[in-house]
């Protein structure tokens, strides 16, 4: 035990002798050469434990995020030797604000009192313009072909209808699929013109509110992300070539202008802060999407074995009855249901025939309908209840009722019929009696033993003699009280035409309340964890704000335009700054150290804040 404790004692030491026996290496790792509004990393690395770091002056830069300090270190043993590694990093996370060459002085990190420095750091910035003798740097073929001239290939983005089957019988369900495909970041998708579906009874199968199923797709060995817009189940409701037209749609896409490498010596990073997540120069481009029109040959259904009761129902379906009494006495009621399920169009299945004995009263069925949607269709029920009261004594047969449909699938007709019932019916105990009905059950049925009613006498209010309402100031006030709201109503009306008109000023005037709906929901997705989706409905409620309050098209919408209109309103320079910080944070927050629960709690509350000082400001 004790030569365990002694070689611990030993590792130890030699542990702490070799990790400061160590030289101290303090280098700063930043690109050479940058664009204005290009954010950048600048990274200071130190391989041994910093007691204090005092950070150089970062004229000509904006600081996004920073100082970050991160930490490695691992024990190594080989052939009894034991050394350890320890990585000390401070990070920042810059942007490039104007045209020049910038100079960073040297940084200082203390280390066992002893205070180790970095070289100075020159890193030149370029303009946004790529011209003879600006150029930009070098990128890989499969950037260039993402964007090239603030343009978008239709490649890119694309919508595609599909169509379960192009030569479906006359009734029969055929699903029609609208579906997105992306290789670039989009939003704002708006339907401008919906298919139509002329010559169908259509069922929408998604519901508007429901959200869009992303997943990724390799086509041609390109990876994209795919949604399903739009998919309903159509049901043809005549023969020949029936057209669907195209769905069209428009998207805002986004897209990168000018990107530029950020090379450092750490690789890992590179390749992080490449990402075109990081590259300031992005455009928006609103793109116009339409699909292709289908055509669809709708076949007659085969007049070969056709039963003389077809309807023309078309899909799969099963009859069930059931009746509540098969022994009664004379007037009273009986509840008897035919139920028809399956799948197919069942809104349009049609009525059965029924033959009731002549003894019977028959009232009108009440027919209930229920439907599921589900992927490939829609399937359900229809009930038809019949209230029969027999008026005599005897006993009466209900014969069987048959149902016949043509099923797609096995190309032919078939036919199901429900069961029989047999009915006593006995001598009634009231011989004389009345009966009214008023309803579908038999708990609707009234009976009235007498048949005359008294007659209510109602209280009268007595005028004085010669007085008339016709000609007093009460009629002519309320001959003339309608052509004053009219033109009440007209003026009222007009005004509100002419403020609805104005799209600026009502996006203006509900640019707040549209914000507070996104920050709502932004609260909600919070509460749940849900940080990618609370990330994008903060940065929503922030950029769709500014685009309303300030009538900025989205295709214009950035840093820059927002900074000029807030100028331009005179809203305090502070309350500028505080406005572009919590945009910025809003998209780095994600990524920022820390605990994940408290950056999004942050973001939220700073961007509530912001909206209420912009909207003071503004007042």
């Amino acid at each position: 035990m004790n030569r365990i404790i002694s070689l611990l004692i030993i590792m130890i030491s030699l542990t702490t002798f070799n990790a400061f026996a160590e030289k101290v290496e303090f280098k700063v790792l930043a690109p050479a050469q940058v664009s204005v509004g290009e954010r950048f990393r600048l990274s200071y690395q130190i391989n041994a434990d910093v007691e204090n770091f005092t950070p150089p002056k970062l004229n000509g830069f904006r600081i996004l995020s920073g100082p970050n300090r991160g930490q490695n270190s691992s024990i190594q043993i080989v052939n009894g030797k034991v050394s350890q590694n320890i990585t000390v990093t401070y990070s920042y996370i810059l942007v490039a604000q104007q045209k020049g060459e910038f100079t960073i002085d040297m940084a200082i990190a203390k280390v066992n009192g002893k205070n180790h420095k970095t070289g100075v750091k020159k890193i030149r910035v370029m303009g946004t313009d790529t011209g003879p003798n600006n150029q930009a740097p070098p990128s890989d073929k499969k950037d260039n072909s993402t964007s090239q001239n603030d343009q978008i290939k239709a490649s890119d983005v694309y919508i595609k209808a599909f169509v379960s089957k192009k030569n479906p019988f006359l009734g029969e369900k055929i699903v029609v699929t609208y579906r997105i495909y992306t290789k670039v970041p989009i939003s704002n998708l708006s339907v401008d013109k919906l298919s139509s579906f002329g010559g169908f009874w259509s069922v929408d199968l998604l519901n508007d509110n429901q959200k869009l199923n992303q997943r990724q797709e390799l086509i041609n060995g390109e990876e994209y992300i795919v949604a399903d817009l739009k998919k309903a189940a159509l049901y043809p409701q005549k023969t020949g070539e029936l057209i669907i037209e195209p769905l069209q749609l428009s998207c805002v896409a986004q897209v990168q202008t000018s990107r530029k490498r950020t090379t450092t010596n750490d690789p890992a990073f590179d390749s992080f802060f490449n990402d075109p997540f990081f590259s300031n120069s992005y455009r928006n481009i609103e793109k116009n999407l339409k699909s292709d029109a289908l055509k669809i040959n709708v076949k007659n259904l085969p007049a070969e074995g056709k039963p003389q009761n077809f309807k023309g129902a078309v899909g799969h379906f099963t009859l069930g009855s059931n009746i509540d009494n098969k022994e009664v006495d004379a007037h009273d009621a009986i509840s008897l249901k035919y139920t028809i399920s399956g799948e197919g169009n069942i809104d349009l299945l049609p009525d059965l025939e029924i033959d009731f004995p002549v003894d019977f009263e028959v009232y009108d069925p009440k027919i209930t309908t229920k439907t599921r949607k589900k992927g490939n269709g829609i399937s359900g029920y229809k009930t038809y209840e019949y209230t029969i009261i027999p008026r005599s004594a005897g006993d009466y047969n209900i014969a069987t009722v048959g149902f016949s449909y043509f099923d797609p699938k096995q190309k032919k007709y078939k036919q199901i019929a429900s069961d029989a019932y047999t009915i006593k019916v006995n001598k009634s105990s009231q011989t004389q009696q009345n009966i009214t009905y008023s309803g579908n059950s038999k708990e609707d049925i009234r009976y009235l033993g007498k048949d005359i009613h008294h007659i209510a006498l109602l209280p009268f209010t007595l005028e004085p003699l010669e007085h008339f309402f016709f000609g007093s100031n009460l009629f002519f006030f309320l001959l003339i009280l309608p052509i004053l709201l009219v033109f009440f109503i007209a003026i009222i009306w007009k005004r509100e035409k002419k403020k609805r008109g104005n799209v600026s000023l009502m996006k203006n005037k509900n640019a707040t309340k549209i914000a507070k709906k996104k920050l709502k929901k932004a609260r909600e997705l919070l509460k749940s964890h849900s940080e990618n989706e609370f990330y994008n409905e903060q940065g929503q409620a922030l950029w769709g704000y500014v685009s309303d309050k300030f009538s900025i098209p989205l295709a214009e919408l950035s840093l820059d335009t927002v900074q000029v209109k807030l100028h331009d309103k005179q809203v305090d320079d502070q309350v500028i700054k505080e406005f572009i910080d919590t945009l910025n944070n809003c998209e780095f927050a994600r990524f920022a150290p820390g605990d994940r629960e408290t950056n999004m709690e942050k973001v939220y509350h700073q961007g509530i804040q912001i909206i209420s000082k912009i909207e003071d400001e503004l007042k």
